[in-house]
């Protein structure tokens, strides 16, 4: 008896579906016309703007996880034809939906190499997927990130997750497996709460900010490489930038993309000595472009710092202005530059042109870059024309825009190669120093040993310092706290364009300040309410009242505040002048000036909503009570800081 194997319906209608969204994707070209859908590598550099001053990556590789580090393709496994289409279909589906960032791809890229992994028994078929598939992709994830160790793993599966998750949404949606795929993100969303003070998150805040030793390793390490001379201009350099990074909260890409004429210099208020020196710079994250004032004790530093910097990077400032006064051109040294492009250079001369190693490795980057090369018969040697030479070079050039900066006029830069331990300079491609490089510096990578290890600067264990930028950020922005700086001047002096991001940054968890409190009320320099509060009660009970009642503080605009944020969110934000739970500084200039400015502007409005109210206006009534209320307290602050009775310094809590 014959036996007829009938075709499977969900097998041929998924295969259906497959095809039709991968030809739809093919036509949409969202990418443009110079990313050819069927490459196993799509370069976006022409069509996503990026910062010269960062090494994020703006090529996406759609090949498996082995050898994903190497640059190019040779060596890397594209991943299986169906599967990489679907994957390629996905992400031209979410760019023509709404542009993304090339990270964003990125995430959804490197989730889809591990759901990749698991279709490894059925030939990579996506229509073989399975709700099974989904949770083997996660464990891998989970498995790959844990080996890592990474500062943010919890971050890095979170997103990966919601990857695969969207992945099998789109498998849904389009009907592409056979059955439908039940799958939900396993792995919790990492919620980084200021308020919270359990140990876990205590350790957590703590882990974000660079130590004290920490700092003390980065003094030994500047003064190792300046004075005792155990660096090069390589090291002097990175160095500089990392000082840099000490005189004030700089996010990396804003210092990195400093101009050269980037200092700021202004006279002091009437009365004071001294210069003010600032940093002019391009804003990030919403925030305007601004002046970052550098603290007086450390302007000597980051003077010395950007002077060091210049003559560094002179050089290849050089080189970038000769290039940009001969466009097409690539700066060579003699005899080749602005030499005739059908020059023959053989690999001996190549090697010395790049200042490279050998005509071995010349070779190698000429293959590399697609260079044609001739084989001369007689001499028996390898030719390759100046001209397919300096346009390979352009290509390694950064791309500046016409709205960048261009590179003449930036302040940190270098020749290719100019920061690496293990290649030599090549001078005739000029670039701006970038995030990673500065990483590198302070944590190593790979092969690259840290500046900390080569200078053997280790902690007590033996391990090698390490820290990021932003833990440099995070202890300035907490010194600002504890120096009882403002969280408007906390703000703008960290170039944020939202205050409340201040608590993000704030290790001291308003201890400080409390400690503060509670010393002036029994030294008593404080008045007000509470002091007859604590007055009253026992001395057996006084101390630990005013442990209760004085938890935490912070300063505001015109004075400082009681309200424990981690208990309850602020019932009067935004109107501390009519507030019980705010205290006068008494003196203080900062605060006398803006409580003066905060009076007009209040008496205004409360005019205006006195009229509002005769003419009838619906909630026109609680208006003017707030207004009123705030006019008294701010009359009473003022009050405060013009009463001679009341020593400066003195803490009043209003009523």
């Amino acid at each position: 008896m014959n036996v007829h194997v009938l075709p499977d319906r969900a097998r041929t209608d998924a295969r259906s579906n497959l095809d039709a969204l991968i030809e739809r994707a093919r036509g949409l070209q969202v990418f443009g016309p110079t990313v050819d859908f069927d490459a196993a590598v799509w370069d976006l550099s022409a069509v996503k703007d990026r910062r010269l001053s960062t090494a994020a990556v703006q090529k996406l590789y759609f090949t498996t996880h082995a050898a994903r580090h190497i640059k190019g393709l040779d060596g890397r496994i594209p991943l299986a034809k169906g599967f990489g289409d679907l994957i390629k279909s996905l992400i031209v589906l979410r760019e023509c939906a709404r542009p993304q960032n090339v990270a964003n791809h990125l995430t959804l890229l490197f989730a889809a190499r591990s759901l990749h992994e698991t279709l490894k028994n059925r030939g990579f078929d996506p229509i073989e997927l399975v709700s099974s598939d989904f949770a083997a992709a996660c464990n891998a994830i989970r498995d790959a990130a844990n080996a890592k160790r990474a500062t943010h793993v919890g971050t890095t599966m979170y997103r990966r997750g919601q990857a695969i998750e969207a992945i099998a949404q789109a498998v849904n949606r389009h009907n592409i497996a056979k059955a439908r795929i039940v799958f939900t993100n396993p792995f919790p969303r990492v919620a980084f709460d200021d308020t919270r003070l359990d140990a876990e998150s205590k350790a957590q805040r703590a882990s974000k900010m660079a130590s004290e030793e920490v700092i003390d390793a980065i003094i030994a390490m500047s003064k190792a490489v300046r004075h005792d001379r155990k660096g090069d201009d390589a090291d002097l350099l990175l160095a500089a930038v990392v000082e840099l990074l000490l005189c004030a909260p700089w996010r990396i890409n804003e210092l990195l993309d400093l101009a050269l004429d980037c200092v700021r210099t202004e006279s002091p208020p009437t009365g004071r000595t001294g210069r003010r020196f600032g940093i002019i710079y391009n804003g990030s994250k919403g925030a305007p472009d601004s002046v970052k004032w550098i603290p007086s004790a450390m302007t000597e530093i980051a003077e010395r710092a950007l002077e060091d910097i210049r003559r560094v990077t002179k050089p290849a400032r050089d080189i970038a202005i000769w290039m940009e006064q001969h466009p097409g051109r690539v700066w060579m040294p003699e005899p080749w530059r602005l030499a005739d492009p059908d020059t023959l250079v053989s690999m001996r001369d190549l090697a010395g042109l790049l200042n490279m190693h050998n005509n071995c490795t010349a070779h190698q980057w000429a293959t590399a870059n697609h260079i044609e090369l001739f084989l001369n018969e007689r001499k028996r040697k390898l030719f390759c024309r100046l001209g397919d030479v300096e346009n390979a070079l352009l290509t390694l050039q950064p791309a500046v825009g016409k709205k960048d900066t261009p590179l003449s006029k930036r302040l940190i830069l270098a020749p290719r190669h100019f920061l690496a331990q293990n290649k030599n300079t090549n001078w005739s491609v000029i670039t701006c120093v970038c995030d990673a490089q500065v990483r590198r510096f302070l944590c190593g990578h790979l092969n690259m040993k840290s500046i900390f290890e080569r200078l053997d600067i280790r902690v007590e264990a033996g391990a090698p310092y390490r820290v990021n930028t932003h833990a440099l950020r995070h202890y300035l922005n907490t010194l600002a706290q504890e120096g009882m700086l403002s969280q408007l001047d906390i703000a703008r002096w960290s170039g944020r364009k939202d205050v409340r991001e201040n608590a993000t940054y704030d290790h001291t968890g308003g201890r400080h300040l409390a400690e503060k409190m509670r010393e002036a009320l029994q030294t008593g320099a404080m008045r007000g309410p509470v002091v007859d509060t604590v007055d009253a009660l026992p001395p057996v009970e006084r101390e630990s009242f005013l442990k209760a009642r004085f938890a935490t503080a912070h300063t505001t605009d015109i004075g400082m505040c009681v309200q424990d944020w981690s208990l309850a969110p602020c019932p009067s934000y935004g109107g501390c002048a009519g507030c019980g739970e705010h205290m006068i500084v008494k003196g203080d200039e900062r605060h006398r000036e803006r409580s003066k400015q905060l009076l007009v502007e209040h008496e205004a409005m409360l005019s205006h909503a006195k009229q509002e109210m005769s003419e009838g206006t619906f909630g026109a009534g609680p208006w003017v009570e707030h207004n009123e209320r705030m006019v008294a307290g701010l009359k009473k602050a003022l009050a405060v800081h013009a009463d001679v009775d009341v020593a400066q310094g003195a803490l009043v809590q209003l009523r």
